[in-house]
């Protein structure tokens, strides 16, 4: 019988092996965890010694270092690390080993380190080797030796992990925050104590809370906040607002739906942040899913039913062209012609309206009523604004004593600190109530006057946007459709047009020569509701 070595061409043999390396050379790679361990532990020196020593003694030659620095092992996305196995596919055939202080120094993805270290050997012919823990790869019992590291590396990994969480929640419980605070906050040591302080970014954020709460909205708050230098979109300027931490307060998800009052400076009083997220939540259409506005139902969602208090939506009968309002609320069966709707409106903004020979006449009486309504509030303004002035130099006063010529104690700083920061809050959070929403009311009073004497017109020849924002600026919290009456109904109308009715004579009389008014003021945001005696402003004209 002829040789057997003919038969051997139709054998099944795998196509792809590990390079054959003739030249042992190897590369280095050494790591620790986080910056402070780079920063001030000797370790990557150490591991850096340990691995060149056997190299030494066992002739390999380096040709590479890698790592160096800090990285985490919780993955292998790390920059030096993906360096590293960059490097060992670019040089294929030409690296025999990755030399590492301990196993964990490579990997601590458990399964992952040991699909990598097999792909590494199998692939390219190189063997991970740690100093330390040396094992021969070579055989199964020097890869099951091996895994055992990797897996335990792992395991301690996940236990450290474990460790960290309970105590980041003992912390949290405590109300002491111990993530990356949010913007506009800095994290300061004084003394060896971490303390999370306001920074200059956040005093102009404290601003937006405010505004917010005076009813300005995003857009115009982000255009103030780019002009001082601080970049914002909507999208997160909305979850600032959103977020209890400006406020004081901590609610982590590691708390698990408790909520716990911080120690930690607070940018705005609870109340601010309240008063900003219900104006968000209270806004007209807040909630209400909606398309983009069409020009035909300009009314749509800002009026609501009498009966279900339900915002209107409305559709359009194809075949005429002919559109409608209705009520969202299933069976209600309240549909109402658009056409005939904004006949109403339009009625409803003639109240408003003021003759024109009558507007220099009422300039002057809204004038003496703005001033008469705010004198109160402007002595009480200067006097909230002395207090702050006042608050703020004791607390300048007590920083430059602890920090700056060291004559306070840390426990005497703590004692008033705390004390004076929450008195300042309380005083801004007064101050914020009693402020004029306008700088020049006589302004305001007057394009007020010139637009009342032309408000249906107006209305009926503006896009849709214009007429959005008209009805809002008239009635802030929309107006209620009476079905069984055919009007519109409104509690809440803006101070000036009210006034302008009442004067007038165009709302209804409650008593005899009175008015009752319940508004909402657009100088100071305050809800009222007040009965005055109209007789002798009417005698004025």
């Amino acid at each position: 019988m002829s040789s057997l070595n003919v038969f051997a061409q139709f054998g099944n043999y795998s196509k792809k092996k590990a390079p054959q390396i003739t030249d042992q050379a190897a590369i280095v790679y050494t790591r620790v965890s986080s910056k402070e361990q780079a920063d001030h532990n000797l370790s990557l020196d150490v591991q850096r010694k340990a691995i060149e020593d056997y190299a030494q003694r066992s002739n390999l030659a380096i040709i590479g270092y890698f790592g160096g620095t800090y990285e985490s092992a919780k993955t292998d996305g790390r920059k030096e690390f993906m360096r590293m196995l960059e490097f060992i596919k670019k040089h294929k055939g030409k690296v025999s080993h990755v030399l590492v202080y301990t196993l964990d120094r490579f990997s601590r993805t458990g399964g992952a380190a040991i699909k990598l270290a097999e792909e590494l050997r199998d692939k390219y012919g190189v063997t991970v080797f740690a100093v330390t823990q040396p094992a021969d790869t070579s055989n199964p019992s020097g890869v099951l030796q091996q895994s055992i590291h990797f897996i335990f590396s792992q395991y301690d990994n996940q236990l450290r992990k474990q460790r960290a969480m309970a105590g980041m929640k003992e912390k949290f419980d405590k109300g002491i925050w111990v993530s990356k605070p949010p913007q506009g906050y800095d994290i300061v040591r004084t003394n060896g104590q971490r303390k999370i302080v306001v920074n200059e970014v956040g005093k102009k954020l404290r601003k937006a809370f405010i505004w917010k709460s005076e009813g300005m909205k995003n857009e115009e708050i982000i255009l103030k906040l780019k002009a001082m230098g601080v970049k914002m979109y909507k999208q997160q300027l909305t979850k600032i607002f959103k977020r209890p931490f400006y406020c004081g307060i901590i609610n982590h998800g590691l708390l698990e739906g408790k909520i716990v009052e911080g120690e930690h400076e607070r940018m705005i009083s609870p109340e601010i942040f309240l008063k900003v997220n219900n104006i968000h939540t209270g806004s007209v259409g807040y909630g209400v899913p909606h398309k983009k506005e069409d020009s035909a139902l300009p009314l749509k969602v800002f009026i609501k039913c009498d009966t279900c208090h339900q915002p209107f939506t409305g559709y359009v009968v194809k075949a005429k062209g002919l559109w409608y309002y209705k009520c969202r609320t299933d069976g209600c069966k309240c549909n109402k012609s658009a056409k005939r709707m904004h006949e109403l409106f339009e009625e409803l903004l003639d109240r408003y309206c003021v003759q024109e020979e009558l507007i220099e006449p009422l300039k002057s009486v809204l004038i003496a009523e703005y001033n008469e309504m705010n004198k109160g509030n402007l002595e009480q303004q200067g006097i909230l604004a002395s207090q702050l002035r006042e608050i703020n130099k004791k607390i300048d006063g007590l920083e430059e004593s602890r920090f700056v010529l060291k004559e306070m104690s840390q426990e005497t700083f703590d004692k008033f600190y705390p004390r004076y920061i929450k008195e300042r809050e309380n005083i801004a959070a007064q101050l914020d109530k009693c402020k004029l929403g306008i700088s020049n009311p006589e302004e305001a009073i007057q394009y007020a006057l010139s637009l009342s004497s032309k408000l249906p017109m107006v209305w009926h020849s503006s896009d849709a946007g214009m007429k959005e924002k008209l009805q809002k600026l008239i009635f802030p919290e929309g107006i209620v459709y009476d079905r069984k009456n055919e009007v519109f109904r409104t509690r809440k109308v803006n101070e000036v047009f009210a006034l302008i009715a009442s004067l007038s004579g165009n709302t209804p009389k409650m008593k005899k020569g009175q008015t009752i008014l319940m508004m909402i003021c657009p100088f100071c945001g305050l809800d009222g509701t007040r009965t005055r005696d109209l007789r002798r402003d009417r005698a004025a004209f």
